[in-house]
């Protein structure tokens, strides 16, 4: 799909007009948006900006000079941006920015949330900023806040599990219902997503500090003293999200540690419940046998002196256990 942004007087507007037409693409135009293009689409985008854009191939390489290069008529950058980040299947896919002849092409096979809203925006109510370098500002800035935001919410839902782990039971209460294996999965399926997190934040952060050094090219300088703030907040996010791998680590430890807890409590209690009912169990087996000769089968009180010594074996063992403080 190709999406079409010109300058309108003061204003960016969505260009309709290039959907599903053979039409050139207005002159005017200051950003195009290919999300998952056509082969007819990326032809129709590569006219207008007059140069090669990435194939999906080449978004996929993860060298540096790659995915940072600048050749005499453009820029090339590319990201990996966090997408799908509220379902169980966390991605990051590559987004292409080429700026070239005063214009913006954005590549990327999954629309990631921040370009929907921005794109709803301009639509909407239009916009000030008309220079491509302008538009790459918003869509990045929108992708850093997306990813502070995704960030945010994963600390609160690990702080709401640490203060379940650290509540100092091992055993659940009565009527508590505690579901191990369901905490690990979110145990894991949280670090699995900080991680893609991390990684997003570390080709932010190299994208960014290209873009404040201006080698090579000439940026605007409200572009560099931008790219230099937002380098900071994207730094500051790497390092929350190192934290909460940490988090992730320690949470993991614990439940796992809990979990081993509780088993050695319940080995222990049925342990215990096998050493106190040994010995009343060899004192019925001894006078459970039918040999002739067993004095004890003509007393009249046999019985209930068996059942006194199988309770007294019982009592015994309880108490000493008790004494000991292993119950």
């Amino acid at each position: 799909m190709l999406h079409v942004f010109a300058c309108d007087g003061d204003r960016l507007r969505w260009a309709r007009e290039g959907e599903g037409v053979r039409t050139p693409l207005p002159a005017e135009t200051v950003w195009l948006d290919l999300q998952n293009p056509t082969p007819e689409e990326l032809a129709r985008a590569e006219a207008l900006m007059g140069i090669k854009l990435p194939t999906r191939e080449q978004m996929a390489e993860i060298e540096e000079s790659s995915r940072l290069r600048i050749t005499p008529d453009a820029v090339h950058m590319t990201a990996l941006v966090l997408v799908w980040a509220d379902t169980d299947q966390p991605r990051i896919v590559p987004v292409s920015f080429v700026l070239a002849g005063g214009r913006l092409a954005t590549i990327h096979a999954v629309d990631p949330q921040p370009f929907l809203a921005f794109r709803r925006r301009v639509t909407r109510s239009g916009g000030a900023e008309l220079t491509a370098e302008a538009v790459l500002a918003a869509l990045l800035d929108g992708v850093v806040e997306r990813t502070a935001a995704v960030l945010r919410r994963v600390g609160l839902e690990l702080d709401t599990m640490g203060s379940r782990a650290f509540r100092g039971r091992a055993l659940p209460v009565k009527g508590e219902r505690r579901d191990d294996t369901r905490t690990l999965k979110r145990i894991g399926h949280t670090g699995h997503l900080i991680g893609k997190a991390h990684v997003s934040l570390s080709t932010l952060n190299r994208l960014l500090t290209f873009l404040a050094r201006g080698e090579g090219w000439t940026p605007a300088k409200r572009t560099r003293r931008w790219a230099r703030a937002a380098l900071q907040d994207v730094t500051g996010l790497g390092e929350y999200a190192q934290f909460l791998s940490g988090k992730v680590s320690l949470l993991l430890d614990t439940t796992l540690g809990r979990i081993n807890v509780e088993q050695n409590e319940i080995i222990k209690i049925v342990s215990i419940l096998t050493v106190t009912l040994f010995p009343p169990t060899l004192v019925a087996s001894i006078y459970g046998m039918n040999f002739v000769s067993m004095p004890e089968k003509d007393w009249t009180f046999g019985y209930p002196l068996a059942v006194m010594l199988m309770i007294l074996s019982a009592t015994l063992p309880m108490i000493y256990f008790k004494r000991r403080r292993w119950l």
